[in-house]
Order: C-alpha cells, then structure tokens, then sequence
C-alpha cells in the first residue's frame, strides 16, 4: 500500500524532493491535490507544524468471479483483475468455489465470467455457487451492481444459458446491471475484450465520483493470482499458432470395430511448445473441399468472388474452406435462414421452420442441410452467404502423452466423427480431417491449458475413469507418473463396446500392469455379454474399495468421457458408493461430493 505524504506547509519554494514527489503522481491525482492545496491555504495559518496527510478515499468494494470448466473465463476474469488493477478499488478476483454467496451483500459492484457447461449446466466450480444464489436465503442486494461476462456454444440449444440465469438471478436480488450482459460464442476474444474496455470505462467513472477528500490506490488484494503458466514460457497461443508436422497417424481399432480412432503423433522438435499432463491442444482444422464445392454447387457460386471477412478481402472459396463453420450449425444461423424464407414466402416456411427449429436438428445435421431443405427458396450472393455463417470452432483434443516421455512430441487420440441422415453422410470437421485428410501436411496447433484437470503430488492416490477417448489424458497422467517414479498408486478404470476391437491402448496398459507402474485396472466392455455392463456399472462392483480409496487413502477421482451421459452416470456411480460405503443419507452424500470437488480432489475434463 502506497504510504501517506508528508508534506511540510508553508515552505516556500518547493524543495526538490517535494517537487520529485509531486511528478510521479498520476493526472487525477494532480488534479485532486491542487483542490486540496487550495482549500488548505485558505484555512492554514503559519505557526501550524508539518502535518500527516492521509490519502483516503470510499472505494469501490468489487468483487470478480469466475465459473470455468477449461480456463477460458479464468482468463478473461484475470485480465479484468489487471485492468482493473490500475482504478480506485478494492479490488478481488476468486472462482466461485471459493465465495460464500452469503458475503455478496458487501460488495459493490460484483462482476461474473462464467462458462455454460454441456446443455445449459454451470462448469462445475460454479455449480455450488449457483445452488446457492437460488436459495431462498440468498441476500439481497438492493445495494449493488453487477456485470456478466458469458461463455458458450451456439450449437449447443442452451447456448450462455448460466450466465443468463445468473444475471436474471442477481437482478431478482435487487442488483442493477452497470452493463448489459455480454454473450459470447467460442470466437470470444475480440468481443470479450471490448466489452470489458467499456466496463473498465464505466467503473472508472463511478471510482472518481466517489473521491473523497483524498485520492491513493492500495494495491493489495486479498487474492493472489494463481499462475496458469506451464513449466516453461509457451510460445504458442490462440494469437500465434503452431505449424506442425503429424509424424504418425495410425488406427487403434480392430477389424469389425464400428468406430474409428486413431493415434495422432504431432512433432514438436525444435519448437518452444510446452504442455502439462491434462491439458489440451487446440487444432484449427479446415473444412473438406468436397463440402464447400455442394455447397457453392447449390448456392451457383463459384467460389472466385471476393468477399469481405474480418476486415479483409479475399475469395469465398478460402473463406469457407478455412474461416467459417460449415458442420456444426447453431440456432442464430438457423434464424436467419428463416428470416429470409419468411420475406419470400412464409406460408412456405412453416413446414421448414417446424422442422428445423426441433432440438434434435441441430445435433444430427449441417449447414449444407438447411440450404437443401431451403429447396433454392433463397437465393444467396457470396457476401451474403459468408455473413450467414459463424467463425470456425477449433477442436481441441486431450492431450495423450507426457512430454517428460516425450520431449518433442504431442499425442492426441482421435474419433472419426461421421453420421448418416436421409441427404448423405456427415463427417466431422476436425476429426476427418486429422484422420482421412491430412497426409505430408501441415497442422495448425495452440495450446489449451487445462489447470482444473491436473495431477496432484507424488505421493496421492488417483483413480482415472474414461469410456472411449477419454482414456487419453489418462495415458498421459501414467506416463508422467512412471516417468517421475511417483509413490502414489494409480487405478484405471476404462469402458468401451468391445475387447477384441475396441481396446485402446491395450498393450500398454498391459505393460505398464506389470510394472506395477498402473496399480489396478478394471474394464467394462459393454456389448461383449448380453446385458450391457458400463464403466459406471463397473465402479459400483469396486464401491467398498473405492470408498476406502476416497475416505482413507484421500485418492484423488478423475473422470473423462461424453458430459451428458457417461459423466452423469459415473456421478450417480459415485453418489451411491459414497452414501451407501459411507453410511451417509443423499444430501450427505452430495456435500461430500461437492467437498472433493472443493478440494480439487474429483476433477472432470468431459465434452
């Protein structure tokens, strides 16, 4: 904290350290001090001695909360904390696992970044934290202001649906909005980033019309910032992508598999890329070729036009090939094609808008759909059509390797993602082209931290739960583990359809077995045997151990896989085992939860 000035009164002229003093203070407090001056000579008299003034002012007590399930709104919020560094606050950033809902009524101004998670559900740092809010005992807040800042996917129906109960909620409790919420879909950044301008701007405002009668910042903070930094500087980030060379690409299912999924190997030699057992890796695919030829074949386009993307200009055909998102459709793209259906003939799209507006739409098809179920009712020009569509989304894909193994690699385990509806197939953007498109090329990369999904000391107990590819972070978890020659035991629990095709890694796991380097193991093949046995069906055949794992051993749960069904059910698994092995009733049993989860001790990484 800055200390107060001493500053003599009557001297004449200033002395050089005053006047030293007087320079390295900022516009507004210049401003401040010359009012001041001036008022105290019209009450100073000259026998008064060298008196203390203390700069003081009433700040404006704000608070920064922060709901992430991969770190994106943990970002954003930090780099709020450090704009916001620089006002006349009382400034403190937490994620909201960590505030009393109750403790909200002190503040002024609270200020939210929060995350939708899976189909309108709060990431799980937030889940308590939303509970709560909703409770009837919830204080109310008559006495502050509030902005939220939301994440999320529109292709997801529920699309920033937290932050809009959250912001509905906090209105309900008497907090008035300083500034309107802000929706952002996975290109987030630019917005995100002038949005939090304005509210730096507002918040500004209102600090320097609370200005006492004196002006100086503390800079302390009840809070500090953790680092979300890796072990070493990463050159690499969302701004300043990685070209990199896919040195393997081979299938790890059998023959008579009905997936497909290979082992990516990426070559990071010579490069300053730096990644962590559980984080991910964000690629920046392009769209098939073929897709963008049918759908310039039915808008009779030839792909040459120039159009104007991001404030440049360039063909259409790059535009969608490389810029815009073509397999995953969201509902503000649906409306638009609605809307200039309506202009032309609305009783022709009622049967149209009936069909695409159901939930399930969005899920089992593309933008290539729409314009075929459109029946040429719409005639789009290039720019129109670029308009039309949303910025590309990355993939990003857990990383399944450690580079204490594998210094100059990245591993990723893929799923080719294709589906079948009554117009041809589909195919996944990202996954079809890492597995049947790419060959000598190069991929485009950056580095996804994931600082909720990380392995805790040596010597901890972890129980890893992964159905299908969520069995990739795990395989970086034991690498890393093996490596260090770390104490802690290391069980693995993994489900998929069949043994014989669908065993990833098998070979693997069978030998890190024998080294004792993987404790236990346990699989759950669910179409090997009539009645189909899942992971979760799995952990409750282990209930009593698992619980002795959990309440004895302080083992640390992990969990990755599909977030609406498999991590659901592995949840209720873990519900049942810790009430019935823990002799606790269902609400006991799920503050117990949400304590592990408190803790850091049941992390989820799941999509």
């Amino acid at each position: 904290m800055n200390k107060p000035l001493n500053i003599p009164f009557g001297l004449k002229p200033i002395n050089e350290e005053l006047l030293n003093t007087f320079q390295q203070l900022d516009n507004t407090q210049l401003q401040w001090l010359s009012g001041y001056c001036a008022g105290l000579a019209q009450s100073n008299n000259s026998n008064k001695r060298t008196q203390e003034i203390e700069i003081s002012f009433q700040q404006l007590k704000t608070v920064i909360l922060y709901g992430s399930q991969t770190g994106n709104s943990e970002s954003l919020a930090k780099q709020l904390y450090a704009q916001l560094n620089n006002e006349t606050l009382t400034l403190q950033v937490e994620s909201m696992d960590r505030v009393k809902v109750k403790d909200l009524s002190k503040y002024d101004l609270i200020i939210l970044v929060v995350s939708t998670h899976g189909e309108g559900e709060p990431p799980d740092e937030a889940i308590e934290f939303y509970e709560h809010l909703n409770h009837k005992r919830a204080p109310k807040l008559s006495q502050s202001q509030h902005a939220v800042l939301a994440l999320g996917d529109s292709s997801y129906e529920y699309f920033c649906q937290t932050g809009e109960d959250f912001d509905n909620r906090l209105q309900y409790l008497g907090s008035k909005p300083i500034l309107e919420r802000l929706e952002c879909d996975l290109d987030y950044q630019e917005q995100a980033v002038l949005w939090m301008e304005k509210l730096v701007s507002l918040i500004s405002e209102q600090s320097n019309q609370r200005l006492n009668s004196s002006l100086v910042q503390s800079n302390d903070s009840d809070f500090i910032l953790g680092s979300t930094a890796q072990s070493k500087e990463n050159s690499f980030n969302k701004t300043n992508l990685l070209t990199a060379k896919i040195i393997t690409n081979q299938r790890i299912t059998g023959k008579g598999s009905t997936k497909t999924v290979h082992h990516i190997e990426i070559s990071l030699e010579g490069e300053t890329f730096y990644y962590l057992p559980g984080d991910g890796v964000a690629v920046w695919a392009k769209n098939d070729s073929v897709l963008v030829d049918q759908i310039l074949n039915l808008m009779s386009l030839s792909g040459s036009e120039n159009i104007e993307f991001k404030s440049s200009t360039q063909s259409l055909r790059k535009t969608l090939s490389e810029n815009l998102e073509l397999t995953l459709l969201n509902s503000k793209t649906i409306n638009l094609i609605i809307e200039l259906l309506n202009v032309k003939n609305q009783a022709l799209n009622e049967p149209f808008k009936q069909l695409v507006k159901a939930p399930e739409f969005i899920k089992n098809n593309q933008f290539i759909d729409l314009l075929i179920l459109a029946n040429k009712n719409i005639s789009l020009n290039a720019q129109q059509l670029v308009d039309l569509l949303p910025v590309i989304k990355v993939r990003v894909y857990s990383i399944s390797s450690s580079q204490s193994v594998n210094p100059d690699e990245l591993h990723i385990t893929v799923a080719l993602n294709n589906s079948e509806n009554e117009r041809g197939v589909r195919k996944g953007m990202a996954s079809h082209y890492l597995i049947e498109l790419l060959e000598d090329d190069d991929v485009l990369i950056y580095l996804e931290p994931n600082i909720r999904f990380r392995l805790p000391k040596e010597d901890k107990p972890i129980i890893m739960i992964g159905s299908g590819t969520g069995i990739a972070p795990f395989r970086s978890f034991i690498q890393e583990r093996g490596e260090t020659n770390a104490s802690g035991e290391n069980w693995l629990f993994f489900g998929n359809s069949h043994f014989n095709s669908d065993f990833l890694y098998q070979t693997e796991w069978q030998q890190l077995f024998k080294k004792n380097k993987l404790t236990k193991f346990d699989a759950a093949f669910s179409r090997d045997q009539k009645n189909k046995i899942y992971v979760q069906d799995k952990l409750l055949t282990k209930a009593q151990e698992i619980w002795h794992w959990i309440d004895k051993k302080d083992a640390y749960l992990y969990v990755c896989g599909d977030m609406n069904y498999m991590a659901k059910d592995v949840q209720q698994s873990l519900l049942d085992i810790i009430s019935q092995q823990g002799n606790k009733n269902k609400s006991d049993a799920k503050t117990y939860l949400k304590q592990l989860i408190k803790d850091n001790r049941y992390q989820r990484d799941v999509y």
